[in-house]
């Protein structure tokens, strides 16, 4: 008996949230063609405001290692003290 390739649990969740919405689309369908404008622009706002928000934090991550690095190299200049601390 072959056995089969296993389905990605990503692919499952994909297709599950696709039924799930389908079903929700085709309840409120009066509810979302009244309001499809302001659906819409909702749903630009919050692509910018997931993409503003991980670009922030890919900046504030590299900012943050670049701070470590120089905090690396001035304390890598110190000369070491004449006796060892206990």
């Amino acid at each position: 008996m072959p056995i089969l390739g296993r389905v990605p649990l990503a692919l499952l969740d994909a297709l599950a949230a696709g039924l799930g919405l389908g079903y929700l689309a085709r309840e409120y369908r009066d509810a979302l063609i009244s309001h499809g404008p302001v659906l819409s622009i909702a749903t630009v706002v919050g692509v910018a405001v997931i993409v503003v928000a991980y670009r922030g934090y890919r900046v504030l991550r590299s900012a943050n290692t670049r701070m470590e690095a120089i905090i690396a190299d001035e304390l890598s200049r110190r000369k070491p003290s004449p006796r060892p601390r206990r």
